[in-house]
């Protein structure tokens, strides 16, 4: 079951990534702010639990995730791990988000001050200046697979 849902933790990580610019000319921090993002998680083994509980609901909304919500105390282990795991991978995508932008904030103010943020465009500009950047930046893109995301 895939779900959709807006994570307001991830902030600081929508324009890094990929979404709509604040503005050019703007430091890093100043794109960032005040934005959220849209995740796509996959919960494994919860289909059965969803054809039962909330039947009619497409597997793959946030209606029926919230409606399994509604029925936690319904739910198999099966589903209720599948959503553990989710969650857990939800973390780690937002520490390693979190730790990319502390790495790599003045080497993007820095080379990709007039780049407008959002569709992988301030990592593609990071990447071509990789000569320019800072090891601790290459590292954490590179370690987090951020890396692979600029065109």
């Amino acid at each position: 079951m895939k779900i959709i849902k807006i994570v307001s933790t991830l902030i600081l990580a929508t324009m890094f990534i990929s979404s709509t610019a604040i503005a050019e000319g703007e430091k890093l921090a100043d794109k960032l702010s005040g934005a959220a993002i849209v995740v796509n998680i996959e919960v494994q083994s919860c289909d059965a639990d969803a054809a039962i509980l909330c039947p009619g609901l497409p597997s793959n909304s946030q209606k029926s995730f919230m409606c399994l919500m509604a029925y936690e105390d319904n739910l198999s282990t099966a589903c209720k791990l599948g959503i553990v795991e989710a969650a857990m991978a939800l973390e780690m995508g937002m520490i390693a988000i979190d730790y990319s932008i502390k790495a790599c904030e003045a080497d993007a103010d820095k080379h990709c001050l007039n780049v407008k943020a959002g569709e992988g465009r301030i990592v593609s500009c990071l990447k071509k200046n990789e000569a320019k950047l800072t090891k601790e930046c290459t590292t954490a893109l590179k370690e987090t697979g951020i890396w692979n995301l600029g065109k």
